[in-house]
């Protein structure tokens, strides 16, 4: 792999990574997922593309918890290309003159600055040669998010070439994989469309989940020679079409503009509604441009032979995450794979609110909003889900589908996972904090904490003999305790939970009472519950203990039990073993203390990291970022660089060998964490900004920006000072993505307190700039006025 500032490139033609970079060179804009895969390959698992829309799935293959599952559906491939050169088929460079890994010509590469795929290659066969290549985009610009674009350029490398091009929707596809789990996955999968209808360039059919219909529909150009082609249709079985015929001399070319619209529901989508190629890519372009206003990250890096590496891949994580993001709705939320592949059905997780949410909360708040919106509007599926188990309020899903209806398949444990309830109260919270939203706090966020208040409130059980409240048979961030007595990461975000909905009620308790039904005597015990919550701590060592049994259990050699990558589980232990040792999946302690920083002292961290660090399996991606950030805040920042490298190249690399079945985008999200609240050591609180940070030697600075309150800002970090700038009053009034952004934010002339290292300082009103010196005292330097 090569790196560029604002790319990846691949030039390495390997079959056997064909599918794993199919997924690393997924493009989107929140509506489409599109894999890379070659849209002139006609064989084979790779024929059937990979293309996938929010909220559009087909039936599943077992019984879940409630009801039957459902899966995240593979499209149509509306990006078929079939292409003749002298009457024979071209399919992709493993059949045509690129049969060895590495062998000189194929390239392909994400430009992450633009949201556009690339590949190219030669093609040679029984002396006919051609140049081929191939460009793509899924239209960012909120207009056409159903709206992809797609370029092929053919250029003859000697005459009298005959070419054919068909573009096509092709409706006989499966999804990719029957199973998503080790050692890879069985394909090809189910197929999920019952019926189909072909039309003039469009193809509608019915898939076999809630009878959803798609329809697409295409409008194709093609030019030869500096003239347009006129094609001829060539609908078939589940498939529609336009074929192309030229014949090129040495040095001419053959270009192919498409444009694809997709739409659900019985509305067609006609040609005439869809923009031109080249209005929809200026379009694209200004849409990303906007997007990377506060969401890049810019590394200035010593002398560092990973110095592009590092800011490739740092770029390339946050491109996926906006990638992903569904602005355009409200009634969907990331699932963990996202848009990308197949595994986990396309269900949302714990880890939507912990590890993606945060980048958008500070980058984007309006997009926040929606995926918080996502979870108010599931909220009566939580209330069912616990009164179903015997709880009050809400129990949020650990495998939640659209609905909010709970996907994990019965008697593997979803009953123990409760973190989840609480993780989305602390979601609620962060949001409030950082954005100051009081109308979403009070038309949506209330609601969520109180609901979710009252379900610990329930599930919660006093011990008489220690005098303290207790949640039991629990399963918190280390899933191979399979469940315990007071995970502390639960009763420490529980006991957060249940005194943030304590203050909501008592903040506007009249309304609160009438609204919600509080019952006298509730809210107190809420309050009541969160002061006696057992929280795990040896006092002797100054540690707090994962669960009140962890120091209990056998120690554990690592190098026994993991003597490869593979997950403990894949290799030399059987799940039930686990419990009997001190060993911990992925980051618990370690992710608690990130997240409440302020609540630890150094030294609690620091013989909490101790500790926990070499018991740490790291058999989830979501591991590596949470130590890095720790790491960082405890002045390690040698661990917390080699962290930070795992995290942002875990898909890149493919070090769990299940990229595969998608991207991680949670894992994305914690890259960021790792650079914004380790490294940079930013955090929003209480109106203020404090910076606190933490670059690692290979780094010479740092530039994030983020939405702090009323302010937008650009903070410059170097070794000796810290640099807050505002962003261009323009863009502050918006979300980073042309919208509006909820409840006020980003309003010119607001002032920002800014604590840097302990020192104080303050962007007025009328300043577009501050300085504050690193390591003596504080140095204010007033900017330009605006």
């Amino acid at each position: 792999m090569r790196y560029e500032a604002w790319s990846i490139v691949n030039e390495e033609m390997d079959q056997a990574k064909r599918q794993s970079r199919d997924a690393l060179f997924t493009i989107g804009n929140g509506y489409f997922g599109i894999r890379g895969f070659f849209e002139e390959d006609g064989r084979g698992i790779s024929a059937l593309g990979g293309i996938y829309s929010a909220g559009v799935f087909g039936k599943g293959s077992y019984a879940a918890w409630e009801g039957d599952s459902r899966e995240l559906c593979n499209l149509p491939n509306a990006l078929r290309a079939r292409i003749k050169i002298n009457g024979r088929p071209a399919e992709g460079p493993g059949e045509n003159g690129l049969q060895e890994s590495g062998e000189a010509g194929f390239f392909q590469k994400l430009d992450m600055k633009q949201g556009i795929y690339e590949r190219r290659y030669p093609y040679t066969e029984e002396g006919a040669k051609a140049a081929l290549a191939f460009r793509r985009f899924a239209v960012m610009d909120e207009r056409w998010k159903n709206v992809i674009g797609q370029e092929i350029e053919i250029r003859a490398e000697e005459d009298g070439l005959e070419l054919e091009v068909e573009a096509a929707i092709d409706g006989r596809v499966t999804n990719l994989n029957l199973e998503s789990c080790e050692p890879l996955p069985v394909q090809p999968g189910r197929n999920h469309i019952t019926r189909w209808e072909t039309g003039e360039q469009s193809l509608h059919v019915m898939l076999d989940y809630k009878e959803t219909e798609i329809h697409m529909c295409q409008r194709a150009r093609a030019f030869a020679a500096g003239r347009e082609l006129t094609g001829s249709l060539t609908n078939g079985e589940a498939e529609a079409g336009i074929l192309f015929r030229c014949r090129l001399e040495k040095g001419e070319s053959f270009r192919l503009e498409k444009m694809i619209r997709v739409t659900t529901g019985k509305e067609s989508c006609p040609q005439a509604e869809l923009p031109g190629y080249h209005e929809a890519e200026e379009a694209h372009r200004e849409a990303w441009a906007k997007k990377w206003i506060l969401s890049d990250i810019r590394v200035d890096q010593a002398e560092n032979p990973d110095a592009l590496k590092d800011q490739a891949v740092l770029r390339y994580n946050l491109f996926q995450l906006m990638a992903v993001c569904p602005e355009h709705t409200d009634r969907l939320s990331i699932g963990a794979r996202g848009l990308s592949g197949e595994m986990y059905e396309g269900c949302v997780f714990w880890d939507n609110e912990i590890f993606k949410l945060p980048f958008f909360i500070y980058t984007n708040p309006g997009a926040a909003a929606g995926l918080l919106k996502f979870r108010y509007h599931t909220l009566d599926a939580a209330r069912r889900h616990a009164g179903r188990n015997w709880f009050d309020g809400a129990m949020y899903p650990w495998q939640a589908s659209e609905d909010g209806v709970e996907q994990t398949p019965y008697n593997v444990g979803a009953f123990y996972a409760v973190h989840i309830v609480s993780d989305i109260a602390h979601a609620v919270l962060e949001y409030g904090r950082v954005t100051g939203d009081r109308e979403f706090y009070e038309r949506y966020g209330m609601e969520i904490l109180i609901e979710t208040a009252r379900f610990f409130a329930s599930r919660c059980d006093w011990n008489g003999e220690e005098g303290v409240y207790e949640i039991r048979a629990v399963r918190g961030p280390n899933e191979y305790d399979v469940y315990v007595n007071n995970n502390a990461y639960t009763n420490l975000s529980a006991a957060e939970n249940l005194m943030a909905a304590y203050r909501a009620v008592r903040e506007r308790e009249e309304e609160a009472e009438k609204r919600f039904s509080i019952r006298p005597g509730e809210a107190e015990q809420w309050k009541k519950i969160a002061e006696g919550l057992k929280l795990p701590y040896c006092k002797e060592r100054d540690l707090y203990e994962e669960d009140d049994a962890y120091f209990k259990r056998r120690e554990l050699d690592m190098k026994r039990a993991k003597p490869t990558g593979k997950r403990i589980i894949d290799s030399t232990l059987p799940y039930e073993a686990l419990p009997l040792y001190q060993v911990t999946k992925q980051a618990d302690v370690v992710l608690m203390m990130a997240m409440y920083p302020s609540r630890f002292t150094d030294k609690q961290k620091r013989t909490a990291y101790d500790f926990y660090e070499p018991r740490t399996a790291h058999d989830s991606s979501l591991s590596y970022a949470p130590h890095s950030i720790l790491a960082a805040q405890i002045g390690r920042t040698d661990e917390a660089y080699r962290y930070f490298c795992r995290s942002a190249c875990l898909d890149i690399e493919d070090t769990q060998l299940n990229t595969v079945s998608g991207l991680h985008f949670a894992n994305f999200g914690g890259t960021w964490q790792a650079v914004y609240f380790g490294f940079a050591g930013v955090r929003f609180e209480n109106g203020a900004l404090m910076i606190n940070p933490h670059l690692p030697v290979q780094w010479r600075g740092l530039e994030i920006a983020g939405s702090f309150g009323d302010v937008t800002a650009r903070i410059e970090i170097t070794g000796t000072r810290v640099t807050v700038k505002r962003i261009g009053a323009e863009s502050r009034k918006t979300d980073g993505g042309g919208k509006e952004r909820p409840g006020g934010q980003g309003t010119a002339g607001a002032g920002l307190n800014v604590w840097v290292e302990g020192k104080h300082a303050v962007l007025e009103e009328d300043q577009d700039m501050i300085t504050v010196e690193r390591g003596g005292e504080s140095h204010v330097a007033a900017g330009c006025n605006l």
